[in-house]
């Protein structure tokens, strides 16, 4: 499959490094600096075991993303809304994947022409550290549920890689997006909070305390998702990626913008439809927002 990646994050550089493994991938990055690098040496992933160099096409310019069978959209939720135009032009027949943390993107792709639209979540652990290099700090899986189109469609999609990139293809996309929300609006505030890996989240007992009444707050107001379930997903999570810095933490650190309007703000957003009133939830948005405006 010829597939086109856009956005040269982390998560971008993870899926260009295993898809181009069994697919013709073209990575497109905000910046010719970046595509420079990444032609010239490849995208060099490390892990536990090994480093390994994976060569990738990349471009800045969207005109260069030529016919593709799949284009993976891998940027920010808050950088969706500049990549509109672009998007609007490519051919009805493209299918694309959204791989957003929160639910604020749903009313933009119910804007898009496309036949075919998917949504994605990603739980795997990966850091990126140099503009061509990852660190993948904890495996996980991709779950992928279909949000516009024919559900035939997935048996187009590109193979994953049992071991250490699986997809986990899942019925019902609201359910999916609102699972990883929850883990996301309590992992994400509280690691950057406290400013720890995800998995002292579990393993600091007064932590554990903390994260457990967020969770309790969150997940009442989506009575879809099983409570039990969605916080043993969660400490799930946390094991996996127990090495990883939360994309959240990161930003904080490096005095960038955060997702947490994507995230929590999604959360209080939906909790004030449902005439819900979330304390804690309340609390920790603050607290971020002020994290925020200071580090930036």
């Amino acid at each position: 499959m010829k597939i086109g990646i856009i956005g040269g994050g982390a998560v971008g550089l993870l899926f260009s490094t295993y898809l181009s493994l069994q697919h013709k991938v073209i990575l497109l990055t905000r910046t010719q600096a970046q595509a420079s690098v990444i032609n010239e040496k490849g995208i060099l992933l490390s892990n536990s075991n090994r480093n390994i160099k994976y060569d990738v096409t990349a471009y800045s310019k969207f005109e260069k993303l030529e016919k593709q069978d799949l284009i993976i959209i891998a940027v920010k939720q808050y950088d969706l809304a500049s990549l509109m135009k672009q998007l609007m032009i490519l051919p009805a027949d493209t299918p694309l994947l959204f791989i957003q943390n929160g639910i604020g993107h749903i009313k933009f792709l119910e804007t898009l022409p496309q036949e075919t639209i998917y949504v994605g979540t990603v739980e795997h652990g990966v850091k990126k550290t140099e503009e061509n290099q990852i660190h993948h700090t904890g495996l996980g899986i991709t779950n992928i549920a279909l949000f516009r189109g024919v559900r035939e469609k997935f048996t187009c999609f590109p193979i994953g890689i049992a071991d250490v990139f699986p997809f986990r293809f899942h019925e019902n996309y609201k359910e999916m997006l609102f699972e990883k929300l929850i883990a996301n609006s309590v992992i994400n505030p509280l690691t950057a909070i406290f400013k720890v890996k995800n998995g002292k989240l579990i393993e600091n007992l007064h932590y554990y305390k903390v994260l457990k009444q967020l969770h309790t707050e969150v997940a009442s107001v989506f009575p879809e998702i099983n409570p039990k379930h969605s916080l043993e997903k969660m400490i799930q999570i946390c094991q996996s990626t127990k090495e990883n810095h939360s994309s959240m933490l990161s930003d904080i650190m490096h005095g960038r913008k955060t997702e947490v309007d994507a995230i929590l703000g999604a959360v209080l957003e939906h909790a004030k439809e449902m005439g819900q009133a979330l304390p804690v939830t309340t609390m920790i948005f603050e607290a971020i927002k002020g994290m925020e405006k200071e580090s930036i």
